[in-house]
């Protein structure tokens, strides 16, 4: 019979990563981006880039599908009354992914958590919702921390967001895990409701942001390190 491993899941956006600066200069950042190489107004750029943000999200909320950077790109350029060529469309999805990549900090802890739950025999799993699979990537290898994933269920591949079942069948599936074993950290109500749908323990980080969520995680902590004593107990 297969023995399904044990599993520390853990989200990106909000917990092993965050803005350096506010989000209002985070999304700012990306919208200079995107006018830079439109050649058209910020404020324009700026309006349009928020109108596709709220429609991708809504999409999001009620679907539970993920609208990936291309969606929203292209749906910001229905909003400008742009045409979505697509060596535009190219050029503007790295435009709009700069800021991602550059402008994120990584989590005080991340690294020693990691090698902790490898250390202890954790199978490590990145599952977040993500809008370009690739940029994140790029984001893991530059902050170092690429090599400690065994496994990614990002939601831009998948096609399903946290909390679906999907997102987290495929995380259990593809990772080979047991998830009465295993462990999910996040930020996120969408984190702990998916989590504990399939019986996962889970632990909320507040070291970026206050946790606003109805549902309640089995633990809460502000400190990465904390969790090293959950995954050895």
């Amino acid at each position: 019979m297969l023995s399904l491993e044990k599993g520390l899941l853990v989200d990106l956006w909000g917990t092993l990563f965050y803005p350096s600066v506010s989000l209002e200069e985070y999304h700012l950042r990306r919208a200079e981006c995107l006018s830079r190489v439109l050649g058209l107004p910020l404020e324009s750029v700026y309006e349009a880039y928020t109108h596709a943000r709220r429609l991708s999200d809504a999409v999001r909320a009620w679907s539970m599908r993920e609208v990936d950077v291309v969606g929203e790109v292209v749906m910001m350029l229905a909003k400008l009354g742009v045409e979505p060529e697509r060596r535009l469309v190219e050029k503007l999805v790295e435009a709009y992914m700069t800021p991602y990549v550059n402008l994120l900090q990584v989590a005080e802890g991340a690294a020693e958590l990691l090698e902790s739950a490898r250390e202890a025999g954790y199978k490590i799993v990145l599952a977040s919702n993500t809008l370009s699979s690739k940029h994140t990537v790029l984001l893991l290898r530059r902050a170092g921390l690429y090599s400690y994933f065994d496994f990614m269920a990002l939601s831009d591949s998948i096609g399903f967001r946290k909390p679906h079942p999907r997102f987290f069948s495929h995380v259990i599936l593809g990772a080979g895990i047991s998830p009465q074993r295993s462990i999910f950290l996040g930020d996120e109500e969408s984190d702990v409701v998916g989590a504990q749908q399939f019986g996962m323990t889970t632990v909320v980080y507040t070291g970026f942001h206050e946790y606003k969520g109805s549902a309640k995680p089995s633990f809460a902590t502000s400190r990465l390190l904390d969790v090293i004593g959950l995954l050895r107990g």
